[in-house]
């Protein structure tokens, strides 16, 4: 979905960007950026994805960074550190 697509679904369900951020206890600039894909942030991308019911693929295709898991804890982090040493030969 494009900016404007996303607005109009907003709209649609009685939201804009400025309350999305209150909720959210961000700040309007950041909404508005991650919507017009000038900034990145998956926890606002995946938020906006739930207010309008979809998932995050479905409202950001083009950002490949929300359509993989990385790794969040420590210990996650670790292991694929040490499969990547692994598989490289390290």
């Amino acid at each position: 979905m494009d900016k404007n697509q996303i607005k109009k679904e907003l709209a649609t369900q009685g939201y804009d960007l400025t309350m999305v951020a209150e909720a959210l206890d961000k700040s309007p600039s950041l909404i508005s950026k991650v919507v017009a894909r000038q900034a990145k942030s998956k926890g606002v991308a995946e938020a906006i994805a739930k207010i309008l019911g979809k998932n995050v693929e479905e409202v950001f295709p083009d950002v490949p960074e929300y359509n993989h898991e990385v790794p969040s804890t420590h210990s996650e982090r670790a292991s694929k550190i040490s499969e990547l040493r692994n598989l490289l030969g390290q």
